[in-house]
């Protein structure tokens, strides 16, 4: 087995699945896993992963910057919002793929709290029984990695549950101009799908001061967004709409619809380069205008055959490319690492 050190850096909830495909590569003894704790040593979207005596370091944030100094020092430079053009200009430069939030037993992280008492509230996101009572958004009570996957549906609901980002007068021009242009498409995607397929459809924008400022009638209690309340509905659902995440990144949804064999309608992906290949029409269906999104998830939801053959592409897409464990060793692999 090839020994495999993870330098912690910082409790990002971005890798919450890399540490899952790690951890359970340990666990069928794929890899020998061991951690080193650097808080705080590089930028909170970074992580370091020796393997093998090279160096490789996981940028999971949402902008498609790279790092040029990071870049410099590592072997292998592991991006999650990797632009095309940057992946062939740049030799290290390796795909991450999809991110989604998911978790995997971890005893290590489960008793951080004893190496550095400061982190005892990411320490509980790894108890179970202790999160599902403290109700714990992010955690291994509900997003464990036997909860995120389920079986197709065969009924014919679309969800899109999303939020609003605020933006005051402290951040620059560009970034009031994106959140304001965000948020329209999905107040005006959830106004057009919720007058089309009514009890079909499961929307809502998640409570919070701005949102009940800018879509009053949209706005859903918080115990009707709670995450296990909507992976379950999602799990229910055929097809799931997809908007841009921040800084116009592909969001965590389109990587739950794919584990649950989501019929996809989303914003362009076809600029950022991608672990494994993802085909229009095969995998998902873009848009460019929420009535173009309306037009595509009519087309999915009228036509049973076309949408539960991208259902099942999606799911296999997932076993081959996005579970956790698959993720890392293909990644590992594309490097010639295992």
């Amino acid at each position: 087995m090839k020994k495999v050190v993870l330098h912690f850096n910082s409790v990002n909830h971005h890798f919450s699945q890399l540490i899952t495909g790690l951890e359970y590569l340990n666990h069928h003894r794929k890899i020998d896993l061991s951690y080193n704790f650097d808080f705080g040593k590089y930028p909170e979207n970074i992580f370091r992963v020796e393997i093998s005596g090279l160096n490789l370091f996981f940028d999971l944030a949402d902008h498609s910057k790279i790092d040029p100094i990071l870049y410099r020092e590592s072997d292998f430079y592991i991006k999650r919002m990797l632009l095309k053009k940057d992946h062939v200009e740049n030799h290290k430069l390796t795909p991450y793929g999809l991110y989604f939030p998911v978790y995997y037993r971890n005893p290590t992280l489960k008793y951080l709290f004893l190496k550095d008492l400061s982190y005892w509230k990411y320490s509980l996101k790894y108890w179970k029984g202790v999160s599902k009572f403290l109700d714990i958004r992010d955690s291994i009570a509900t997003n464990e990695l036997s909860i995120i996957e389920s079986d197709l549906t065969e009924n014919k609901g679309v969800i899109f549950r999303s939020r609003l980002w605020g933006a005051g007068k402290d951040h620059p021009k560009w970034k009031r101009e994106n959140r304001k242009a965000l948020n329209d498409q999905r107040i005006r995607i959830n106004k057009l799908l919720k007058e089309k397929f009514g009890d079909s459809f499961t929307g809502g924008i998640r409570k919070d001061d701005f949102s009940d400022k800018q879509c009053p009638e949209l706005v859903l209690p918080k115990k009707e967004f709670h995450r296990k309340r909507y992976l379950k509905k999602m799990q229910n659902s055929s097809i799931g709409i997809v908007t841009y995440g921040l800084e116009e990144s592909i969001g965590a949804k389109f990587g739950e619809y794919l584990a649950n064999g989501l019929a996809i309608v989303t914003n362009p992906i076809d600029e950022f380069q991608l672990l494994g290949p993802l085909k229009e029409k095969e995998h998902y269906f873009s848009y460019h205008s929420p009535e173009e999104c309306l037009e595509k998830t009519q087309l999915l939801f009228s036509n049973d055959g076309l949408r539960r053959s991208m259902q099942k592409a999606n799911r296999e897409y997932y076993n081959n490319w996005l579970h956790p464990g698959t993720k890392m060793m293909k990644i590992f692999e594309r490097i010639d690492l295992l």
